[in-house]
């Protein structure tokens, strides 16, 4: 049995594993939140985080970047981040923090638009215009600290106060960067 495992690892690799780990822990995260178990929901996230983190920093520190990690770690970024934000707009969840609908589905909304965007720009020209920009990695980082401080404050039943301006940021961000991939999809075809 730990042969077997052995050879798996060595076949897809670590990071690839840790990738695949964090996209197990999605469903786990979304069960735990909405059944009420917000600081299990929110440890899930916390752990989900490190494998992130670990997954590119074992491929680039092994040079071990595999197309396979390529495609799964930032679908499993994405997955994650949206699951969480639909999860936060759920009122039935309990929690004392709720981000409006509106949030969530501008942020699902970028992502589909962005990955539509792709796909027509990889089948006409630039492959290049696909990769992604520093408006799309603040805006991911945006998100995901914003997901941070409410999933913290619900784990542990204290009511954020700057909830609502913290919403127009994310939200602002994340407007920002999917222009700025419009336009420069737009520019990688004419």
């Amino acid at each position: 049995m730990d042969k077997g495992y052995g050879v798996y690892i060595k076949a897809f690799g670590v990071a690839n594993t840790l990738t695949l780990t964090r996209m197990f822990l999605i469903p786990v995260f979304v069960i735990s939140s909405v059944y009420g178990y917000q600081r299990f929901a929110f440890f899930t996230f916390v752990v989900a985080g490190i494998t992130d983190f670990l997954d590119g920093f074992i491929a680039r520190y092994t040079k071990s970047v595999t197309d396979v990690g390529k495609i799964l770690d930032p679908m499993a970024d994405k997955v994650m981040l949206i699951s969480i934000y639909v999860v936060l707009s759920l009122k039935s969840t309990g929690n004392l923090n709720i981000v409006p609908v509106w949030l969530t589905l501008l942020i699902i909304f970028r992502d589909v638009f962005i990955a539509i965007g792709g796909i027509i720009v990889f089948f006409t020209k630039d492959v290049n215009a696909i990769l992604p920009s520093i408006y799309g990695k603040i805006s991911t980082v945006v998100q995901i600290i914003g997901a941070s401080i409410i999933l913290y404050c619900n784990a542990y039943s204290m009511r954020f106060r700057f909830i609502d301006e913290l919403v127009y940021v994310i939200g602002f961000f994340t407007m920002l960067s999917g222009v700025m991939y419009l336009v420069k999809g737009v520019r990688s075809v004419i």
